[in-house]
């Protein structure tokens, strides 16, 4: 079952900085600078920690935090500002 999760990271060096945040835009909508929602189960949502994202980092220095949304946490979501990037939803159509 797909989830919403919430994803910052603080990450030292700007190559790994820029590498991670390349690799969750394949997967995550950017909400702000270092902060993504992604839409992924379980099973996808740990096969790219371990075999992605954890790979570019430096543990020692750098911090990877991942929050779950549930829907009613993701009703209660609140925007202040730029309201033109609303929390994500998932299409109801997918293009090939």
């Amino acid at each position: 079952m797909i989830k919403l999760w919430l994803i910052c990271y603080d990450v030292k060096d700007d190559k790994r900085r820029t590498q991670l945040a390349k690799l969750l835009e394949q997967h995550c909508e950017r909400v702000q600078y270092s902060v993504f929602e992604c839409p992924l189960d379980v099973k996808k949502l740990e096969h790219l920690l371990s075999t992605r994202w954890l790979k570019v980092l430096n543990l020692q220095e750098d911090s990877l935090r991942i929050y779950p949304l549930d829907a009613s946490a993701k009703q209660k979501i609140k925007i202040y500002g730029l309201k033109d990037n609303p929390p994500y939803e998932s299409p109801d159509y997918l293009i090939l």
